[in-house]
């Protein structure tokens, strides 16, 4: 029984998995209002999911008692700064928490307006270096041009030549149109985060809709802010480029850390869902369409 006692317990709350926790993390965690008498969990070695109110070890930590001499369930909050209330600071205060301390996201109730909220104000602040970098980095067709120009290979040169001939862009159209493609990217985020849910549910992980949409929007608005300042880099694309490989890894790191602390699933396994998922659309987006039209064409040809 002792053995069994120092077991991580896995806890879910509205299908959704919190995470794994020692045996003290949880009875601290419902001293503290992080988890709820109602939240289920189980151990290796049990038969099903129980609420941690029916555990012998934590049922003292699950009362509290009232003025009136009444036992009362410990309430369950939100640590998340941005569902403490909607503010500047708030906003920032839980970009830190993304960064520093994530496994606090696992409180969080995610409710999809609060997070497309959050990651419209993180687009509105990404605006200005977005902006800056149409403003320094001119016609982008010349600045891919300029760096396809070093790969001598005759297919790439032609398509140089056509990159240059192509009339520039004004500075303000861009700005409109890139105004006009912000204001719809938290719906494309969520869309993408729709996506990786059925993902989830292909590998029978229990995470809600909403939770999984709400997580998604939360770590990519973290990041549009984080990655901001590299478009202050637009003066040169093969230094952006440079810049954007090296930070491919840390980048993938907090945006998955956030996101499994979020939905209560390992980093690793939401990595690897990802990955899956993609990797399908792109088989069927891209490498089915090719092989038809190479097929069509083929028997045109006979």
């Amino acid at each position: 029984m002792g053995l069994m006692a120092r077991m991580p317990i896995h806890v879910a709350r509205n299908s959704a998995q919190l995470g794994i926790f020692s045996a003290e993390e949880i009875q601290a965690g419902l001293q503290a209002g992080r988890f709820s008498p109602t939240d289920l969990a189980w151990r290796e070695g049990m038969a099903g999911w129980t609420p941690l109110g029916e555990w012998a070890e934590f049922r003292a930590s699950t009362l509290s008692p009232t003025s009136s001499g009444v036992v009362a369930l410990a309430p369950v909050a939100s640590a998340i700064p941005w569902e403490l209330g909607k503010s500047i600071g708030s906003f920032f205060a839980t970009i830190k928490v993304v960064l520093s301390n994530p496994s606090v996201l696992s409180t969080g109730r995610y409710a999809f307006g609060d997070w497309l909220l959050f990651c419209y104000l993180a687009v509105l602040f990404a605006l200005p270096f977005q902006i800056v970098h149409i403003m320094i980095a001119g016609d982008p067709n010349v600045a891919l041009a300029e760096l396809l120009k070093g790969l001598h290979n005759p297919q790439i040169q032609k398509a140089v030549e056509q990159l240059l001939q192509k009339p520039a862009s004004s500075s303000g159209l861009t700005v409109v149109t890139t105004i006009g493609a912000m204001i719809f990217a938290p719906f494309l985020y969520a869309f993408c985060a729709l996506v990786h849910w059925v993902g989830q549910r292909i590998f029978r992980l229990q995470v809600s809709v909403e939770r999984t949409v709400s997580a998604a929007l939360l770590a990519t608005g973290s990041l549009i802010l984080l990655t901001a300042p590299l478009q202050l880099l637009g003066f040169s694309m093969t230094v952006q480029l440079v810049v954007s490989f090296l930070l491919f890894v840390p980048v993938c790191v907090i945006y998955f850390r956030a996101f499994g602390s979020a939905t209560g699933v390992n980093p690793w396994v939401q990595f690897g869902i990802s990955a899956f998922v993609w990797f399908i659309l792109c088989c069927c987006c891209c490498i089915i369409p090719a092989g038809m039209i190479g097929g069509l064409a083929a028997a045109g040809g006979r």
